[in-house]
């Protein structure tokens, strides 16, 4: 059953990466998928944000793929990432891995600038991933441990983690990108 669970959420998020449905994740994907919350947020594509999230989005890809190893042509296939993202349980390298991303996603979801995250900024960037408000609502109620109202970076990045690493089938973490 554990086993089963890690693949599927790992073969979840291939799929949210996999922009153009090719069947394989790419570096492509990560700047489609910048460019995807960019435009959906209404943020100038040449503000700081967007290229820090562009940079976080590269990094991802780039760790991504000495966890994963990409094939010649520079891809990765749905069952390389779910296996290889499988063998590579340590939070550690996970952290390093999403936490320039999850910080990148909070500052362009917050547009206030108060550092937190809010229920309707939280649903706008969901939405500029094809998340129904509906579903990005619950699953903000999820994340929000402590129900204040507000996702910090602490709590978004322990969703992240909890979700590539715990074999918990009832673990917050695993709402953070929808239904498994």
């Amino acid at each position: 059953m554990t086993a089963d669970l890690m693949r599927r959420k790992f073969e979840h998020r291939f799929d949210l990466l996999d922009t153009d449905g090719d069947g394989y994740i790419a570096q492509t994907d990560f700047t489609a998928l910048a460019d995807r919350l960019i435009d959906g947020m209404g943020e100038p594509a040449d503000s700081d944000r967007s290229r820090a999230l562009r940079d976080a989005k590269e990094h991802y890809w780039t760790s991504l793929t000495a966890l994963v190893a990409a094939d010649g042509s520079g891809r990765i296939s749905r069952d390389d990432f779910a296996t290889g993202l499988a063998r590579t349980p340590d939070a550690s390298r996970i952290s390093a891995m999403v936490r320039p991303s999850v910080e990148a996603d909070l500052a362009l979801a917050d547009r206030d600038g108060d550092g937190v995250v809010d229920v309707d900024e939280f649903t706008a960037l969901f939405h500029a991933i094809g998340v129904s408000a509906p579903e990005a609502q619950e699953i903000f109620r999820t994340l929000d441990r402590d129900g204040d109202g507000e996702l910090t970076l602490d709590e978004w990045l322990a969703a992240a983690l909890e979700f590539f690493t715990s074999t918990d089938e009832t673990a917050p973490g695993n709402r953070i990108l929808g239904r498994v």
